[in-house]
Formats: C-alpha cells, structure tokens, sequence
C-alpha cells in the first residue's frame, strides 16, 4: 500500500490507495489533522511503532490556520508551539523583548514540513481533502473531494481531534442582521477593505477584536475614527507571564502569584483584586466591570495602544447593522455609509463539554493543562503510546475546559494543579513532561539556580495545596455562556 499521502513540495496529495476498492487498515484514525492531531501523531509515532492514518476536509494541513486572516500571529511564542519533534522558529526576541510568535505562512510552511516528516517515517499517511463520514458496519468512512467513498478499518481506535474546533473568522457567519447598504466585512476581509478616510466600527470584545484594533493603529488608522462595540469587558493576560526559555523565572513567578492569590482570597472577587493589582490580570478599562476570561494575552505596547479608543459601546450584542443605525441589545447608535463595521464575533476557542479523554475505541482530545493546546495533544499521544487502561489515563489527561467567563477561572486552575501532582507522581511521564518543547516551563531547571525562579518555586510549593482546597470550597456562579 502507498503511504507517501503528502506533497511538501506542491501541497498536494498523491495517490494513497493500492487497493483497488479494498479496505484500508490502520492503527490509529486521527479525525483532523491541525495542530493538534500533528501533536498527537507525532508523538504517538515517536513512542510506538502503529499505522497512523490522518483525515481532514481542508486541502492542506494546519487546521483553522489554514482559513486565519493574514495579519495573524501565534498567541503564544513560537517556542512551544507545534509538535515535540520539530522546533518551531529560532528563538529570536521580538521588539518588545519578547519570544518569537510565528506568522500564518510562517505556520504553514511548518506544518508542511511537519506533515512530510510523518509520512517519510513510512508509519502514517495523511489524507487532505477528505471528510471523515462516521462509523459504519464496522468501519470508519470517508469521502474525498470528488464525492468518491473509502472504508477504513481501524485496529486500534479513533481519535477525534476536531472536538475542540476553534471557530474561525473566515467561516463564521454573523450573528446579527446585516441591512442592505450596510457595509459589514470579516476581519480576514479588514486588509482588502480600508478605505482613504474610512471609519471603522470593531464588534467584539475578545482576542480577535483586538487584532482588529490594534492592525488599524498600526496602519496609521486614528483611535478618533474607530468605534468599539464591546458587549463584555474581558480580561486579559500580560505576554510576560508566559515566556519560555531565558524568561521563564518571570513565567513560574506569575504561576506562582496564582497559587499565592488563591490560598489567601476569600472569595472570586478578593482573588482577582490580589491578581489584578500583582500585574497578572489586566483590563483595558480598570473602570469598567470585566466577566469574559478567554485566556488571552497583551502586552503592555498593546495595552497603552488599545486605551487610547475611547469611543467605547456598551451596549450588549448587535442585533442589526442598517445603513444609517446599529441596533443593540439595549438600545441603538448612529452609523452610515463611510463606516466599515468589522465582525470580530467568530467564537475562537470552542468551550464543549468536557469528555473523558480516554474511551473504548476512541481518545477525544481535549485540553488538560490549561492554556497548552500543542502541549495537551502531545501528552494526550504520549500517554496512549505506553498502553494502559483507560481509567488511569484518564486519571493523567482529565479533561479541562477552555475557559469562557472569569468564573472558570478557579475550577481551571484547580483542575491543572491537581494533574501535574500526578505527573510529578510518574517518573516517566514526569520525564517526558520535563523534556518536550512544548512545555512552557521546560526551562526551569536550566534557572533553577536564580533568586527569581528559587522564590518563584518556594511560593508556589507553599501555597498550591491551600490553593486548591481553597478554589474547591469557592463559590462557583454558573458561568455566562454567550
């Protein structure tokens, strides 16, 4: 049977099938081949010797960077982004001292590589342009681009690395109405639709309106000509806190204020007042009440950029964008035909249900760690290379949902502190976790030695066990979901 399924050089796939009709075996069928499904095969692969089959609809690997908007970049630095087995970028300080974030094509051409590496092992194909249909009299079908159907037989089990999809500008529709002679464009669009003198209207309030808004400012786009629809005030993340290699003291001592703050607060709001006044959390207006926690970052450059609009509505989600008016949940505002309004609505991160990660037949990946996507796959595909029952596994990769109001924050946190007590209690899985590139703080012991990283260590040490039992006993409000 064929398994060169890919083409670094042309993007393309090649002919994978030698059978003529016949079933196709496999070991493993991962459903999705973005970053996560790469993560997991490749370190799957690295610890076991199976037949990996990937499958995914798009006509190239990478998942939802392949439909990004042009001006993205990665939310975290490069460093530990991608899979375990491949460096991603070189390590290079950007202009505000910060790690490396890689570009979209940058990614692209990365996951490419990635996805020849897999498939010259002679272990795994990769099957681009095709949609995986469900299960059927014991097989798993597909469907390729041109309506034609496979059956795959799986040996061992299918892994769903589409469950946490994140929901993408390019593919997203609005939630709102849009008027004729309105004129509305995704942020993806945002490059190909400034105009001369042009006003800009940014509804959303998450990581992907703030893209928006601080393109435009850098774009030369007055903050006098943007308006800023946010329904929710949110919070965010200082890009110091999550820092890699030589800056990773300043990563274990935000860590550190987090376990800190936990164990002494009394309740949520003590809590986020300690993390707030320590640098950790950050709102754009300290004045306005912040809800939404979607575990975004910013950088102080970012932060005084973004403060300097203060055409700010709050006036809850659009409903309606006509030609001369905006109507919201709780009331309506001016606007007209020299307005671009900018959608920034697309969900992002998808909050589903947790799942167990480990299930007869089937593994559905999932975050565990909080905030570590690359991470989280990998350990997931790790954990599944040295077998075990599914119980203690799962016990080891328990699943931890993505957070979307600020009152996640506490059974988050709880939930990552809890597993890496039981990391820390598996000698090789705790060496696994220590030497992989995708742990942020795969460093540390590197710095061990320096007054920031000890106290940062003792801190957390001291405080962490408290902290849990503490975040348990937390009034916990059921969490806005909108």
């Amino acid at each position: 049977m064929a398994r060169a399924c890919y083409s670094l050089a042309h993007g393309k796939e090649r002919p994978c099938f030698s059978e003529k009709g016949g079933p196709v075996q496999t070991d493993y069928l991962i459903v999705g081949a973005g970053a996560s499904g790469l993560a997991f095969a490749d370190a799957l692969t690295a610890g076991t010797d199976v037949d990996v089959t990937l499958v995914d609809r798009r006509p190239a690997v990478g998942g939802h960077w392949r439909d990004a908007y042009s001006f993205v970049r990665l939310h975290t630095p490069s460093a530990f982004y991608g899979v375990s087995s491949m460096p991603l970028g070189e390590d290079r300080l950007d202009e505000e001292g910060f790690y490396e974030r890689a570009s979209g094509p940058e990614l692209h051409r990365y996951f490419d590589a990635v996805a020849g590496r897999l498939v010259a092992s002679g272990r795994t194909r990769i099957l681009t342009g095709h949609e995986h249909l469900g299960a059927e009299a014991g097989a798993e079908l597909i469907r390729d681009g041109r309506g034609g159907q496979r059956r795959i037989t799986v040996r061992r089990k299918v892994v769903d690395a589409r469950y946490l999809e994140a929901s993408v500008p390019a593919t997203h529709a609005p939630p709102f109405d849009v008027a004729p002679g309105a004129t509305v464009t995704g942020i993806h669009q945002l490059p190909e639709s400034v105009r001369t003198g042009a006003r800009y209207t940014v509804i959303g309030a998450g990581k992907t309106a703030v893209d928006a808004c601080t393109w435009l400012l850098s774009e030369n786009v007055g903050p006098d000509r943007i308006r800023w629809i946010r329904p929710r005030d949110a919070w965010f993340h200082d890009r110091r806190d999550f820092q890699p290699l030589d800056q990773v003291g300043a990563t274990m001592a935000g860590i550190a204020l987090d376990a800190e703050a936990a164990a002494q607060a009394t309740d949520l709001q003590e809590m986020l007042e300690r993390l707030e006044s320590g640098g950790r959390l950050l709102r754009i207006d300290p004045s306005a009440p912040a809800d939404m926690y979607r575990a975004a970052m910013l950088s102080s450059g970012e932060l005084e950029a973004l403060r300097e609009i203060d055409d700010v509505v709050r006036l809850g989600h659009v409903r309606r964008i006509e030609a001369d008016r905006i109507r919201l949940e709780r009331g309506e505002i001016p606007t007209d035909a020299s307005v671009i309004h900018v959608d920034c609505t697309a969900r992002g991160l998808n909050d589903a249900p947790a799942r167990p990660v480990f299930q007869p037949g089937r593994i559905v990946l999932q975050q565990v760690r909080h905030n570590s996507p690359s991470f989280n796959a990998a350990l997931i595909g790790h954990v599944e290379s040295r077998g075990g029952e599914d119980t203690d596994n799962n016990r080891l990769c328990t699943s931890n949902p993505y957070p979307r109001s600020i009152r996640d924050w506490p059974r988050m946190c709880a939930a990552t502190w809890r597993v890496e007590h039981r990391w820390a209690s598996d000698r090789e899985l705790a060496t696994w976790v220590a030497g992989t590139r995708l742990n942020l703080l795969a460093a540390l012991p590197k710095h061990a030695h320096t007054p920031v990283v000890r106290d940062a260590v003792q801190r957390y040490v001291t405080n962490v066990g408290a902290a849990i039992g503490r975040l348990d006993a937390m009034p916990h409000p059921p969490s806005e979901r909108q």
